[in-house]
């Protein structure tokens, strides 16, 4: 039983190769016609132009074609005449379907800025080109400054990268975050340092809000007559059947057998699966493709205590499915992970973030839930010595495809979150299996108008054997300090990914019209 998700990760950037030429009627030259014999002719312009944008198709097709994140839509030559006509008909022909194509490729054959500007400005699409001698710095001077959205790029290489980054800004703006708050519909009490204003997201990246009551939530994680719940009495609700409970205990035994090792019995991994199933039955049921849920606002009701389970599981198994997951309500921190998630096109991991060394300092401070770690502290520490500017993260959220979407899922323990009653089950991830690995973070402000974005190297970690929210990675930064007074200005957790995409983050959050905040 799948479920109908529209995930991040699988929307396309649709591209349409356009060719803007120009022909002429009559025999003649001038300061920008010349040629020999039948190089005057229309014949000659004619078949000049097909050539050119046949050449031009082949060359997309070429070093766009077997990209998994581009749909290449039908190719298009605009044909015109020595007097430069702009009409309807021609904008429109080169808009063909205008609504389901982000990016219109342009090859000039030898003009057509002038056509371009007047497109630009009709359907307000982005535009771009590259490698075209003079029409690249002519394009880019005379739409930017009139407030048209332009790309130039010197190589196909950095065209794919560029394109990377505007895949990215689509899946943004097409994230619906299924929230669900215990009271406050913007905040949980341990994210106070989350987005204040989610209207002002909305309006800026394209990213929607949709409010669920918690307590309605957890009613329909039971298995009972749907129309009993005590919040919604006589309604009839999503609630957990036995068709759902008969995945659910499928995938329970394939999780359980899956693991190197486990620490817990079928039966008290079950409630957590349970939870997730619910969660995905609603995303899907409000076509949303994000969840946060609060931890310290649901805990205090004692309702995760009488269910056995944490939503631990859940950000995990949806984190690795490309359908992100935040903890602690903390909705900056998932827009994070879905800002990273579609650009390094693998799971994120969020934790609670701080500095751990800075340059020039022996000693390295963490949080005492760390130093109580049943993995020796003393390794990790160890590990570090000698290492400067030194950041960590940890919570019990890792996943199995940290490395990518496409890659095999990683070796995994599976342990409680609850250390008495062993319960609430997590995934846990030895990091150390990743020394060496270079992460990108990231994470907006309040505000929505700064993001900071950072490179690490990951250089322990902590947790495996642990439960509860201990799971840590150690990463060097090139400037612990800096990277200290970045955190000051956006929030506690800094979600990270695998692989260096800080270039593209960068690039992305100036796409976006935001303060960029760094510590490469």
């Amino acid at each position: 039983m799948g479920f109908n998700i529209k995930k991040g990760k699988d929307i396309k950037l649709r591209v349409r190769p356009v060719t803007i030429s120009i022909y002429h009627e009559y025999v003649f030259e001038g300061p920008c016609r010349f040629g020999r014999g039948d190089e005057l002719t229309k014949d000659y312009d004619l078949m000049s132009i097909a050539m050119t944008h046949k050449q031009f198709v082949e060359e997309v097709e070429g070093h766009l074609g077997d990209l998994d994140f581009i749909d290449i839509v039908e190719p298009v030559v605009i044909k015109r005449d020595e007097t430069f006509p702009v009409t309807d008909e021609l904008l429109a022909e080169m808009a063909g379907d205008v609504e389901n194509t982000d990016l219109y490729l342009l090859k000039f054959h030898p003009f057509g800025i002038d056509f371009a500007l007047e497109f630009a400005r009709t359907y307000r699409k982005p535009v771009a080109t590259g490698l075209q001698c003079c029409n690249d710095s002519g394009l880019m001077a005379a739409l930017r400054p009139r407030g048209h959205e332009c790309h130039s790029w010197p190589s196909w290489e950095d065209a794919i990268e560029g394109m990377k980054v505007l895949r990215a800004r689509k899946a943004l703006a097409n994230t619906r975050v299924l929230c669900v708050p215990r009271s406050n519909s913007n905040n949980s009490l341990s994210a106070l340092d989350s987005f204040y204003h989610h209207d002002e997201v909305t309006e800026r990246l394209g990213v929607q809000f949709r409010y669920y009551n918690l307590h309605e939530f957890m009613d329909q994680a039971n298995n009972v007559d749907p129309t009993t719940n005590p919040t919604l009495p006589g309604r009839k609700c999503d609630n957990i059947d036995d068709a759902d409970e008969a995945v659910i205990a499928r995938r329970v035994e394939e999780l359980v057998a899956g693991a190197a090792e486990c620490d817990m019995a079928a039966e008290d991994v079950f409630p957590s699966m349970k939870a997730h199933h619910l969660v995905n039955k609603l995303l899907e049921k409000l076509e949303c493709n994000a969840f946060a849920a609060p931890c310290p606002d649901m805990c205090a009701t004692r309702r995760l205590n009488e269910g056995r389970f944490t939503l631990c599981l859940n950000h995990s198994l949806n984190n690795e499915n490309g359908v992100c997951s935040a903890c602690e309500y903390d909705l900056s921190a998932l827009v994070s992970m879905v800002f990273l998630s579609n650009l390094s096109f693998s799971a994120p991991y969020m934790g609670n973030t701080s500095v751990g060394k800075v340059a020039g300092d022996p000693t390295l401070e963490v949080s005492p839930l760390l130093q109580r770690n049943k993995d020796s502290y003393a390794d990790a520490a160890g590990a570090m010595d000698g290492a400067n500017n030194i950041a960590y993260t940890f919570h019990a959220t890792p996943n199995r495809l940290l490395a990518g979407f496409g890659a095999e899922k990683a070796p995994y323990a599976l342990r409680p979150f609850a250390m008495g009653g062993r319960w609430g089950a997590t995934i846990r991830y030895d990091f150390n299996r990743d020394k060496g690995q270079v992460v990108t973070m990231c994470r907006f402000d309040p505000l929505c108008e700064k993001v900071f974005v950072a490179r690490g190297t990951i250089v322990a970690g902590i947790g495996y054997k642990d439960e509860n929210c201990t799971e840590g990675a150690f990463f060097e930064v090139a400037d612990a300090k800096r990277f200290y007074e970045c955190s000051l200005q956006v929030g506690n957790h800094v979600p990270l990914v695998y692989g260096d995409v800080y270039d593209n983050a960068v690039a992305l959050a100036k796409l976006l019209g935001l303060e960029v905040l760094t510590c490469e």
